[in-house]
């Protein structure tokens, strides 16, 4: 698979190798006690563990935990500025008592870096609650106005490191990626390329003139923990700058009569939330499409690591991108037809 089969960096080195005997070393260099029980959560970019604490922790609001998640980010992808941003907007959304998950404060800060592993780590309260893959109505409008009050505190301020979302972000650097790495040798990978050239072409005006501000990023039905108190929003590891619409189609990503009812039942709520009258939900394929290609080159940033060879092996043969390519010759046409319909 030429340069995807490369060995580990020294920069990731730690990461891939992170043991249960690291994450307590770091958390108890915090000066928190253990009780010894860890375990390992699912968690493709990220390491990630339930952590187990001999006391109280005082989250505030009258809330306390002795479960905590430490957070080990992966190395190479987030700036240190990058992170802290995302932690600043999270504390925000806490201040004006928007239901998020924030990383807790031990000496002054909610980032630290191991020495040991020369990771950065954020120590998270564990949230007892599940995930829904259905909503009823009084569900949905939940979410449509949570999303709605995280988006409210969203446009009161401004990212300075995070990505923004946009072709040049989520198109042309993938890529010159999957152009740099070349996962396969063939046709249809080839082909890929080229439509993908076409297709910065044709959605770069659609960007023109859209209103950016801050954003989760990911609001999807994995990233809604159900508590008794109703949804909080987790996982805020994506949060950049782009339309509004990128939180607003993968609740209900579906074009089906009950999927589009669900949808409009959720902008509603949105919109009460919001006052924003006018959203461009014509915007949808455009999106979903740049999360498809952005999704591809992502794998092929992360081949090294064991865990997505083992979870896409499909990636680098012949078969996987001949399903590329129809896949994405079906999005570029649903993006014309609207474009064809007058929406720009």
């Amino acid at each position: 698979m030429n340069e995807l089969s490369g060995l580990w960096g020294k920069e990731t080195q730690h990461f891939h190798l992170l043991s249960p005997d690291h994450v307590m070393a770091a958390v108890e260099g915090l000066g928190k006690r253990l009780t010894g029980r860890i375990m390992a959560l699912n968690s493709l970019e990220n390491r990630v563990y339930d952590v187990e604490l001999a006391s109280l922790v005082d989250y505030g609001k009258g809330f306390s935990t002795t479960n905590v998640v430490v957070k080990f980010y992966r190395p190479g992808r987030w700036s240190e500025a990058q992170i802290l941003e995302e932690h600043r907007f999270l504390s925000t959304l806490i201040e004006f008592e928007v239901p998020v998950v924030a990383p807790l404060e031990f000496g002054g800060t909610t980032l630290h870096l191991n020495p040991e592993t020369n990771l950065w780590f954020a120590i998270f309260p564990k949230v007892q609650g599940r995930l829904k893959d259905e909503l009823i109505k009084d569900e949905i409008d939940q979410v449509g106005r949570l999303i709605g009050r995280i988006h409210n505190v969203g446009s009161m301020g401004s990212f300075a490191h995070r990505f923004k979302l946009n072709p040049e972000s989520f198109v042309t650097s993938s890529r010159m990626e999957l152009e740099r790495i070349k996962p396969v040798e063939h046709v249809s990978f080839q082909h890929y390329l080229k439509l993908l050239e076409q297709l910065e072409v044709l959605i770069k005006p659609q960007f023109a003139h859209l209103e950016m501000q801050r954003l989760h990023g990911d609001f999807h039905r994995g990233n809604i923990v159900w508590t008794s108190a109703g949804p909080m929003a987790v996982d805020f590891d994506d949060c950049l700058t782009g339309p509004i619409e990128q939180d607003l189609w993968l609740l209900f990503p579906g074009q089906d009569e009950d999927g589009l009812k669900d949808r409009d039942r959720f902008l509603d709520a949105y919109k009460e939330m919001t006052r924003k009258s006018h959203l461009k939900m014509h915007l949808t394929e455009t999106l979903r499409t740049m999360r498809m290609i952005h999704f591809n080159a992502w794998i092929t940033k992360r081949w090294d690591d064991h865990s997505f060879q083992r979870m896409f092996p499909q990636f680098p043969t012949p078969g996987y991108w001949d399903g590329q390519l129809i896949d994405l010759r079906v999005q570029m046409g649903l993006i014309q037809d609207r474009l064809g319909m007058g929406f720009e």
